[in-house]
């Protein structure tokens, strides 16, 4: 039990309401709203010191209690026992760059150094006693009122993700200022939006009173100053995610339906500002846009923008016109906020889904195939095309390195012949599938198969199927796996914006992901019942090793990043830390690029050696069966040594063992280190115990990488 003492702060002040009580913390603007409930604590407490226990005992929901207070102290509502908060108070906004390091004790009357805008979270006990502490996760919001109004939902959507969002709100300034702030609070998410009303109201708000080349040179100033400031982001990020938001064109122009007339018409300028910030953050591996014309277009402009009441420089979320006070609708404060969240779920890999399984009868098409055959394709009808945009769906997903299979009730030999003849380039083919389960088992025992056959876990599965029976069925046998529920129809949806099925940044070995697979499978039928070495000498498997480039570090990161089964210590990263690694002068960072006769499987492995160990070693799943590991390992560390005997000798190794690493776990040893003490730790004690290369059943070669992750 914390043995500390707490009390109600001294700023706190309380308004009761129909249903509930609502709690403010004038000077740092932080509000929550409570059950009715809660009153008889706050009034019972306020003023005098308590425990948590105290706390505990007066709450009229135990389960909710830990939640509750957390979120008062969060907003300082609470505070410890003893805090000097008038001191406090001065220090935080002398340290925060909105004030300017203004005394708030010499602020004029009617001003403040912080202006918050937004409505206060509801904190009902229901959520408060299903809310665990969760991952913590930092955002510092730079912006607008927008993005004051996303907290609150941040909090919220982030709870049901598992996550502990933290918020903080600055507005945009001078760059040393957001360096100094994001030094100051060290963000996991960094937002940035560009100071709206300055940035844009002088072009937006006078577009109809500017000739075109005056527009055209607003234009160019604002291209430039973007440039500066997503520049100034990425410095002061060091590596974690920074997310900038583009520009959400108008409902409205004010050219009306001439716009298009104007050479610089408002559709033209916003689309220009958007392909610039398109170009500045794309220099950046750690950042992200905000894409405020995507959320038009999938929510539209009147649902999220007040730009039909509002001037268009405001660019606020829509307002209810008879509110006179500072409000927006909750709407686009979902919507980025969840935005904002899928990025950094996207950017982490977080929970990645690497196999979709679906279901085809009533699922790809209608009806059954065996059957009915594909005359469907001849029709017009709604759901002809609510299959192809599924079967698009699926193909945009396979470009990404997503692999698909089936697990269908039926005949396989009747399905797949009926399907092989339907040659559409509407549909996707059977060879876009690494694996057909086409028979009368349960889909639970073909789905369980598919994913040991590729080495999946459940969790890394997406399933559809239009039938809820068997969605159930799969639900209940395989716990941890995904299935989509709902109509055949929100499929496409679920799979083209779900950000655990977007793989960051495209690379041509994701494109040929299935290919690859495809080739693995085949290879280990062929292994079967055949001598190992005679089989791997029939393959012609060929580890290029190579020190890996700049050109190379997205790919490295994303090995890193995806590799769950070989690697030795489940190491994340992103390619702004390799790069600040690879300037270390003992460090070294290899490549392999893997090929046999049936396939390139590109680049597919990746190896650290840093400070005097293999800090780092991942090997993607489709090579694993190659037997490449010790090959790639040793090609590296001779390299890493200069072939020097004495330098080799004592070089460390690590395993940190997780629920999925089974396949590593032997890697030093197989390469002739020996354990070290315990602790998953391994040391070459002899560098002669390392295996020669050249007696192995496959090529070696040691030189440059190729380009980045491809052939």
């Amino acid at each position: 039990m914390d043995p500390r003492t707490f009390r109600f702060s001294a700023f706190l002040s309380t308004v009761v309401l129909d249903s509930g009580i609502l709690l403010s913390h004038g000077p740092h603007q932080q509000r929550i709203v409570l059950d009715a409930p809660w009153e008889h604590l706050v009034r019972t407490l306020d003023g005098a010191p308590f425990d948590r226990a105290a706390f505990a005992a007066l709450a009229p929901d135990a389960a909710a209690a830990p939640a509750v207070f957390r979120a008062l102290t969060d907003r300082q509502l609470i505070v410890p026992d003893g805090t000097d908060e008038a001191a406090a108070l001065r220090a935080s906004f002398a340290d925060r760059p909105e004030s300017s390091g203004q005394d708030p004790a010499g602020a004029s009357a009617g001003s403040w150094p912080v202006t918050r805008y937004g409505l206060p979270q509801r904190l009902t006990s229901a959520a408060a006693a299903d809310r665990g502490p969760g991952e913590r996760v930092r955002v510092l919001l730079v912006g607008g009122c927008v993005t004051q109004f996303t907290e609150e939902p941040l909090h919220a959507l982030g709870h049901e993700l598992g996550l502990d969002v933290r918020t903080e709100h600055m507005w945009p300034g001078p760059s040393a200022e957001l360096a100094r702030a994001i030094a100051r609070s060290r963000p996991d998410v960094t937002v940035y939006q560009a100071g709206v009303q300055p940035f844009l109201t002088g072009l937006l708000d006078r577009a109809h009173a500017l000739g075109d080349e005056e527009r055209a040179r607003t234009l160019g100033l604002m291209k430039n100053a973007l440039t500066v400031a997503v520049r100034a982001l990425a410095e002061a990020l060091d590596g974690s995610l920074g997310l900038v938001h583009n520009f959400g064109p108008p409902a409205l122009s004010p050219f009306g339906r001439f716009d298009f007339a104007e050479e610089f018409g408002l559709r033209r300028v916003v689309a220009e500002l958007n392909a610039h910030v398109d170009r500045c953050v794309r220099r950046y591996a750690n950042l992200m846009v905000v894409d405020e014309e995507r959320l038009v277009a999938r929510y539209g402009a009147p649902a999220l923008f007040d730009d039909l009441v509002f001037p268009f420089g405001h660019h606020g979320g829509s307002v209810d016109p008879l509110d006179e006070r500072p409000h927006q609708l909750p709407a686009l404060g979902r919507a980025l906020a969840g935005e904002y969240l899928a990025c950094l779920r996207a950017h982490r890999a977080a929970g990645r889904i690497k196999l979709v399984v679906t279901d085809l009868d009533g699922t790809l098409w209608p009806g059954i195939a065996a059957d009915d055959g594909f005359g469907w394709l001849d029709s017009d009808a709604t759901s002809r095309w609510m299959h192809v945009g599924l079967h698009q769906a699926l193909s945009v997903l396979k470009s990404r390195g997503v692999l698909l299979a089936t697990s269908s009730k039926g005949d396989a030999h009747a399905t797949l012949g009926v399907w092989e003849k339907a040659d559409s380039r509407l549909l996707l083919t059977p060879d876009d599938f690494v694996l057909h389960r086409i028979t009368w088992e349960a889909k639970s025992a073909a789905i369980a198969d598919i994913c040991a056959r590729l080495g999946f876990a459940p969790e890394q599965v997406l399933f559809l199927d239009d039938n809820p029976v068997e969605r159930a069925e799969v639900a209940a046998a395989l716990p941890g796996l995904h299935v989509a529920g709902g109509p055949v129809h929100g499929f496409r949806e679920l799979l083209l914006s779900h950000p655990a099925l977007e793989g960051g940044r495209r690379t041509r070995e994701a494109a040929r992901r299935t290919e690859t697979t495809r080739a693995m499978l085949r290879r280990e039928e062929l292994a079967a019942d055949v001598d190992r070495d005679a089989f791997l000498r029939s393959l012609d498997v060929e580890v290029r090793v190579a020190r890996a480039g700049e050109e190379h570090l997205d790919r490295v990161a994303e090995l890193f990043n995806r590799t769950n089964q070989f690697t030795t210590t489940a190491w994340r990263t992103t390619p702004e830390e390799l790069r600040r690694v690879l300037a270390e002068p003992d460090a070294r960072l290899y490549t392999a690029h893997v090929s046999d006769r049936f396939a390139d499987y590109g680049m597919t492995g990746a190896c650290l050696v840093r400070g005097g160990e293999v800090a780092a070693f991942a090997l993607s799943c489709r090579v694993i069966g190659l037997d490449v590991a010790v090959p790639f390992l040793v090609a590296a560390v001779r390299d890493w040594s200069g072939a020097d005997s004495a330098l080799l000798a004592g070089l460390g190794g690590r395993i940190a063992v997780t629920d999925r690493n089974t396949p590593a776990r032997e890697l030093f040893l197989n390469a002739g280190f020996t354990a070290d003490g315990g602790e998953g730790r391994y040391v070459l004690t002899d560098p002669g115990r390392l295996p020669e290369l050249s007696a192995l059943p496959l090529k070696v070669v040691l030189g440059t990488a190729a380009g980045p992750g491809a052939p």
